[in-house]
């Protein structure tokens, strides 16, 4: 903790002194600002803080504890051969279960596996690289790795607001308030997950595809930091960075490259359309699947996991069994981690033979009551899957369900349907996005706001919560997933109300200069 306290010194002091770096400088806003604005953030730490201890008895729990200790896991390969970590970090590493890395290492891992024949596959090796560099300076502080989240998903923030501040004029600190006080982003941005990294990712892509496009500010560097930018879209929770790069591209291509069409909309729509044509062909003709067979696969295999499981490993194959203890019979524990187990005879399972990974097996009546497995995870049965239908993998069976979908997204659970604190706090974050709504149709029936802007934003915003809806069919899930684009939403009734920021925080937290013009 006193690493924590002196780390969060220094930022505070830098984002003062110089807007750490002259990254949080703005034209418009201060230092103030920015100042408070962070420490805003960190109180979603805090928050974090009690309520995993409260529902959990600590913050290091399920995903985020996942994270921590895969990640240290990884760096301890650093100091058995620095080789074989550099490999890691670059993805040049051969990490087959026959290996001494894998055996040493690797198999002490629970969510280092990776399946590149998932086309939706949501890739926890970045992360995991990540904090294991950030290990080197944490000193093994929880705290510190939540606190480089913070500071990173600030970051990505700021920039979003940079990128769209010019259709806000009048209301930069709302459009900043939009991002940093949604309920849900901050408190899962303050937490050691993906929402962190992500943020930043999306903020600093959606700065430099304006400032490349919009601004001609062509350069090495913007190319290179925006192919980097691409490069982490098309890996790295790829179910809101591909549709954001799209989309993004689209409209600012639009918006920039043909400043005095009339009908800016009909030509976004248009274009997403052609591409989105275009996607489907070449993904049909390289992984013989449709849009909708991938999502409706996605939507399986998410349903499937949440049946929960029992999955044991040795040297031969990987076998999954359902989630009930009394099918197995504990043989040994090496240490907290490693613990082994038979079979039970009469056990139904499915398994995957080390020699062809991909092909699924099954068997319907264990015999072998001898051999040992090592436990390598268990996945505890998920009680807050949602009724859906699965997809057919047809268009209209797509079609079909995106009122659901959405309805799922963005209106559920609500109080009466709330089962515990953490329902409980989505249904306020849903009441909010049902006042949003009512904002922006009333704002919209007014003329109020940009057209095409508020097309782009909810386009894409839709887009991906449907996509949400259907790979991801859990109330829990979905509260999570859903946070790093819900704030767009707020973005469109701030757009169409007529509002302007209250004098007392222009003072504040404006500069002077663009005060008195």
């Amino acid at each position: 903790m006193i690493v924590f306290i002196v780390y969060t010194f220094i930022i505070l002091f830098w984002i003062y002194r110089n807007g750490f770096f002259g990254v949080l400088k703005d034209d418009v806003l201060n230092a103030k600002f920015f100042l408070s604005a962070f420490i805003v953030k960190l109180c979603g730490l805090a928050a974090f803080y009690f309520v995993y201890m409260k529902l959990y008895g600590r913050v290091d729990y399920s995903d985020t504890a996942h994270y921590f200790h895969d990640s240290k896991v990884i760096q301890s390969v650093a100091y058995w051969d620095f080789s074989e970590f550099l490999k890691l970090m670059f993805g040049l590493q051969d990490d087959s279960a026959d290996t001494e890395l894998f055996r040493k290492f690797l198999k002490y891992t629970s969510v280092w596996d990776e399946d590149r024949e998932e086309l939706l596959y949501n890739d926890n090796r970045l992360m995991l690289r990540f904090n294991a560099l950030i290990h080197f300076i944490s000193f093994n502080s929880y705290y510190v790795h939540a606190l480089i989240s913070c500071l990173l998903s600030f970051i990505g923030i700021t920039y979003i607001y940079k990128t769209f501040k010019y259709l806000f004029k009048g209301k930069e600190i709302y459009l900043m308030a939009v991002w940093l006080l949604f309920p849900g982003l901050w408190f899962w941005s303050a937490g050691l997950f993906k929402e962190g990294p992500a943020l930043f990712c999306m903020g600093m892509l959606l700065f430099y595809l304006k400032k490349v496009i919009g601004e001609k500010e062509y350069n090495i560097f913007n190319f290179v930091k925006l192919g980097i930018l691409i490069v982490l879209s098309l890996s790295f929770k790829q179910y809101v960075t591909i549709p954001l790069l799209v989309f993004s591209l689209v409209y600012f291509l639009v918006y920039y490259k043909l400043p005095t069409l009339k009908h800016k909309s009909l030509m976004y729509i248009g274009i997403l359309i052609v591409l989105g044509g275009a996607g489907s062909f070449v993904l049909k003709n390289s992984f013989s699947k449709s849009v909708p067979e991938v999502l409706a696969e996605r939507q399986r295999l998410f349903l499937d996991m949440s049946n929960g499981g029992i999955f044991l490993l040795d040297s031969v194959k990987f076998v999954r069994l359902p989630y009930d203890t009394n099918l197995i019979v504990r043989t040994r524990y090496v240490d907290s981690q490693e613990k082994y187990a038979t079979m039970k005879s009469g056990a139904k399972y499915m398994y995957w033979e080390h020699t062809h990974q991909q092909d699924t097996l099954y068997c319907s009546n264990n015999t072998d009551t001898v051999t040992e497995y090592r436990e390598y995870y268990t996945v505890p049965k998920a009680n807050a899957t949602l009724p859906v239908k699965q997809l057919e993998g047809t268009y209209l069976s797509l079609i079909k369900a995106t009122p659901l979908l959405l309805y799922y997204t963005i209106g559920k659970p609500f109080f009466f349907d709330a089962r515990n604190m953490m329902d409980l706090m989505a249904s306020g974050e849903n009441l909010l996005i049902a006042l949003a709504l009512l904002i922006l149709i009333v704002g919209a029936y007014r003329n109020r706001g940009n057209g095409s802007s508020l097309v782009y934003f909810l386009g894409m915003l839709f887009f991906i919560l449907i996509v949400i809806g259907i790979t991801s069919p859990n109330i829990g899930a979905i509260q999570r997933y859903r946070v790093l684009v819900i704030p767009f939403l707020f973005m469109c009734a701030l757009q169409a109300a007529n509002v302007k920021d209250v004098f007392l925080l222009n003072k504040i937290f404006k500069r002077m200069d663009n005060l008195s013009r």
